[in-house]
């Protein structure tokens, strides 16, 4: 098997059709899709707030990769997208307890909308996996 789909279980994932993560075994690598501030049928937790949306998306994050075999020791790469780069203040802060030492490679990217109405963080990566 070249690939793999990695699925929580959630009923966001049917709701909107898609895998949270794919790993490609040969390489060793897992793909997180976006993972946003939502709850597990697809409900923005804390609207305009990023400091829950931060949080739960983070979780489905760490929910994503130990899904498969991961953790977020394992993330290599990530992009976090905002919809304000004032707001990344407090997201920065959540994220120092996702990442407190060991950062994975990382980029920032400001963006005028997101999926959701009120949604004002995603996050992807990229993990090693076994």
């Amino acid at each position: 098997m070249k690939r793999q789909s990695v699925y929580t279980g959630k009923p966001v994932e049917k709701k909107y059709q898609y895998a949270p993560g794919v790993v490609a075994r040969k390489a060793g690598l897992l793909f997180v899709a976006g993972q946003a501030g939502w709850d597990e049928n697809g409900d923005i937790v804390g609207v305009g707030d990023p400091t829950a949306q931060a949080r739960q998306a983070f979780e489905n994050l760490k929910a994503v990769l130990e899904r498969a075999g991961a953790s977020l020791a394992d993330v290599v790469k990530e992009t976090e997208y905002v919809t304000d780069l004032a707001l990344y203040r407090d997201i920065a802060r959540v994220r120092k307890d996702y990442f407190p030492d060991n950062f994975p490679a990382a980029t920032l990217v400001e963006v005028k909308g997101l999926f959701k109405k009120g949604q004002v963080f995603e996050i992807e990566a990229i993990a090693v996996v076994e």
